[in-house]
């Protein structure tokens, strides 16, 4: 019973927290469930990076691999076009990058920036 206010403090304190991770694993799924390129097949998923920020922005982001012969810049271009990335309410600010890993891998990342206003990481 004592220890209810400090639950429902921290409670109120990490919600953002919880609310944020939520968005981007949605955004991450939608990332990896849009149909690869033409000639390529995916490889693996990395883990969503940590969210950080700085005076109430917010940076973010998570990557994937491709088995593909196609070059990155044309991967890029892919997924810079796709309708994940244009359709976001939550992430102000997203890019991709894309590199070669090898001689049929690419690597690709997808960051943003958000204002993450409650959210303490990004202080």
């Amino acid at each position: 019973m004592a220890a209810t206010p400090l639950l429902l403090l921290y409670a109120a304190a990490t919600a953002p927290q919880w609310i944020t991770d939520h968005r981007l694993a949605s955004l991450e799924n939608r990332a990896l469930n849009h149909p690869p390129p033409p000639g390529t097949t995916f490889g693996a998923s990395e883990p969503q990076g940590p969210v950080i920020g700085d005076s109430g922005d917010c940076w973010a982001g998570f990557a994937f691999t491709l088995r593909t012969d196609r070059p990155p810049e044309e991967i890029k271009r892919y997924y810079e076009a796709a309708p994940f990335m244009q359709t976001d309410a939550h992430f102000s600010e997203l890019s991709v990058s894309a590199l070669q890993e090898s001689a049929d891998q690419v690597s690709v990342a997808v960051d943003t920036i958000y204002s993450g206003t409650w959210d303490l990481r990004c202080w």
